[in-house]
């Protein structure tokens, strides 16, 4: 990797310092959730990472995500997939491996292929419309697994909402179902996302499922000041010219773009090919403490205005002002951030 190439530094210390404040605050273990690539912060580093801390529980989208997992070859962990898979040997083969059930249909399917309710979560679904067992088929979820007498290995639900009235409502609503279901049938209950870390109880739950905010990443509308940002994107200018001397900016004429206060133009190993969208044009990078916009993203390069203070080599950091970004792109952070792919490194300090 060259010297002026991007990466992703990733500060364990502030990942850590959020593990104990979350675990402390709500007085139950935690489930990291490690899904599209840590949400950028790199799967493999932050899984080893956090296992050291004391993790057992990973939680990821998709079977190739846990295989990431289990290639790293750690002890005591335990991997919770949260989507539908349909390679069942994989869960049978491996017995750290577990499966969010997302329909009744999926229940019935998994204990017909003989899959282990000590494997499964039960997810149920209170209007979210993603994953889950429905509501309207309550009565026969309870029906199964009383007639069959089931003991699994956990049961969630999600709270989805925005409104804290509504988050509420879940919560009730799930409390009430694991009372008629008993919830000594379950070893873990979980329903916090990381907004609902925030700002609900969680009642009954002996789990929190921590994603976004325990890396730092926190909902507009749902912020604590305890919890640190873990990610930075950062690297060095590759050159500098001056406007005056070019007819184009990558592929589009320098008539375009609004030279009256900069007269020079940065360039940057990162472009759309590492992930880093073109409708990024026009948010701030931070060069010397100084704001300076990103005029022009090709697929490997990037171009900054910038002023006699820019000097080649300087340090560039990209998404800096998160909530600018978010502005910008009108996309949460976590979509931007994670679709930074593996061209460019992630580095644990």
């Amino acid at each position: 990797m060259g010297l002026k190439d991007f990466k992703v530094k990733v500060y364990k210390e502030n990942i850590l310092h959020n593990y104990h404040y979350l675990k402390k605050i709500k007085q139950k273990d935690i489930i990291a959730v490690v899904k599209s690539n840590a949400y950028g912060h790199g799967i493999e580093n932050i899984v080893k990472f956090l296992s050291e801390c004391g993790c057992k529980y990973f939680a990821v989208a998709r079977e190739c995500e846990a295989e990431k997992i289990l290639k790293l070859k750690l002890n005591d962990i335990n991997i919770i997939i949260l989507e539908t898979i349909d390679e069942l040997d994989f869960i049978k083969k491996n017995s750290n491996v577990q499966m969010v059930v997302n329909s009744l249909k999926d229940l019935l399917n998994l204990l017909n292929q003989g899959v282990s309710t000590k494997q499964l979560h039960l997810k149920l679904d209170f209007g979210f419309g993603r994953n889950g067992i429905m509501e309207k088929e309550f009565d026969q979820l309870v029906k199964i697994v009383k007639e069959k007498d089931l003991n699994f290995k956990g049961i969630s639900t999600h709270v989805f909402a925005a409104d804290y009235e509504d988050m509420l409502k879940i919560e009730e609503k799930f409390s009430e179902i694991l009372k008629i279901l008993k919830k000594d049938r379950f070893e873990m209950i979980h329903m916090q996302n990381s907004a609902g870390v925030i700002s609900i109880e969680g009642k009954n739950c002996t789990h929190i499922r921590c994603g976004t905010i325990l890396f730092g990443l926190q909902e507009i509308g749902y912020f604590d000041p305890n919890v640190k940002r873990a990610f930075k994107l950062n690297g060095k200018i590759l050159g500098i010219k001056d406007l005056k001397d070019l007819k184009y900016i990558g592929y589009e004429k320098k008539e375009n773009i609004n030279i009256e206060k900069y007269k020079k133009i940065a360039k940057i190993r990162l472009g759309y090919g590492d992930g880093f969208s073109k409708r990024s044009e026009g948010i701030m990078s931070i060069i010397n403490n100084k704001k300076f916009k990103i005029v022009h993203i090709s697929m490997d390069s990037s171009f900054i205005l910038v002023d006699d203070s820019v000097k080649e080599g300087d340090f560039v950091e990209i998404f800096h002002d998160l909530e600018d970004a978010i502005n910008h792109l009108k996309v949460p952070h976590y979509e931007f951030l994670s679709c930074i792919n593996d061209r460019i490194k992630r580095e644990l300090i």
